[in-house]
């Protein structure tokens, strides 16, 4: 067994001031939000318990891991991921949720101190919602560590909180989209889980967002983690929008980072298989939190559809959000490019 090694980064509270912006957006949680790193990553307050053991979780060399910031396609390239590594097995995957053929690290550390009883009991049908009837159960991190390989492993961590050996020990695919278009989906997914208890307006989280005050963020320096490792072999660095733009082309480019070879009409097959029309339709992929069809998990599959959701003035503070964070980095969103006076200053 390895050696256990202590965190590397500090776990802190938020400020109070900081508490209440971030609880205004989430219900549920009662204890201080928590920043971790010099990148200040905020968790749940929960995650102080769960840390040190996702950061010495033991990495496989047979392991395939997916990470992204929440919203960015994660779904989406998870169930492409398990297909290519599984013969393009379609009836296993319409028949097991995508939740347990592949899941999500941290989900325990992020539940709400109030949940955890009335997920047992099933309040609003949240038991059945990303397999959180097992998480209340048993440490997810934990679940995973006892798994039988090989292992697909979601998570919304950056690299830097996740076990130091895992890029030179796995296989790993870094999902990014554009921050807008995050916030957006990011602002739907809570709505879903918090149906009439939500009382946050979408201009209220975009606040906490840009403010980089709701779980997981930064979303640049998250992205950013990875898009300096990208040359690393074992990396595979993704943008959502060209998935859009072509999936058969990506799929082709995984098949490729995973050693797996398949025929122009088997990978047709899948990108047919992987459309947002046939997801949404899967309720082992598609997996909400009730029967409400207009607020789904998958909801819908677009790239630039923050323009419908802001106004002069957000368009202009998302502007500046994502320039004053991307100053001084090599990273750059398909969808978004620094104008020439932007460039100038770097």
């Amino acid at each position: 067994m390895a050696p256990w090694i202590d965190l590397p980064y500090e776990i802190r509270n938020v400020t109070p001031e900081e508490d209440k912006i971030i609880k205004k957006c989430l219900i549920g949680y009662t204890k201080p939000f928590v920043k971790c790193g010099k990148n200040e990553y905020v968790m749940a307050a929960s995650f102080r318990k769960h840390a040190e053991e996702i950061y010495n979780l033991e990495v496989r060399p047979d392991d395939i891991w997916v990470i992204t910031f929440p919203r960015s396609g994660t779904t989406w390239t998870q169930e492409m991921v398990w297909l290519i590594e599984n013969d393009l097995d379609f009836k296993v995957a319409k028949a097991k949720p995508l939740h347990e053929r592949f899941p999500m690290l941290e989900v325990t550390a992020h539940i709400p101190q109030v949940a955890f009883e009335l997920i047992k009991v099933n309040f609003m049908n949240l038991a059945y919602f990303q397999g959180l009837n097992h998480a209340v159960r048993k440490p997810s991190w934990k679940a995973i560590a006892e798994a039988p390989s090989p292992r697909f492993i979601k998570t919304h961590l950056p690299l830097s909180m996740l076990p130091p050996k895992l890029l030179s020990t796995a296989k790993v695919i870094y999902v990014a989209r554009d921050p807008r278009d995050v916030a957006v989906s990011y602002y739907y997914l809570h709505k879903m889980i918090a149906k009439t208890l939500m009382r946050a307006t979408f201009q209220t989280f975009w606040e906490a967002f840009r403010r980089d005050l709701l779980p997981w963020t930064p979303i640049v320096a998250h992205t950013n983690e990875a898009w300096e490792k990208r040359h690393n072999p074992n990396l595979h660095f993704i943008f959502y929008e060209d998935m859009i733009k072509d999936l058969p082309k990506e799929i082709r480019a995984i098949c490729k980072f995973l050693n797996r070879k398949y025929s122009a009409d088997k990978i047709e097959t899948l990108a047919e298989y992987l459309s947002f029309d046939s997801l949404r339709k899967n309720k082992n992929v598609n997996n909400t939190a009730g029967d409400n069809t207009e607020v789904q998990f998958l909801r819908k599959g677009e790239a630039g559809g923050w323009r419908t959701h802001f106004d002069a003035e957000m368009e202009l503070q998302a502007e500046e959000f994502i320039s004053t964070r991307l100053r001084g980095l090599d990273l750059s969103y398909p969808s978004f490019q620094l104008n020439e006076t932007e460039c100038s200053h770097l």
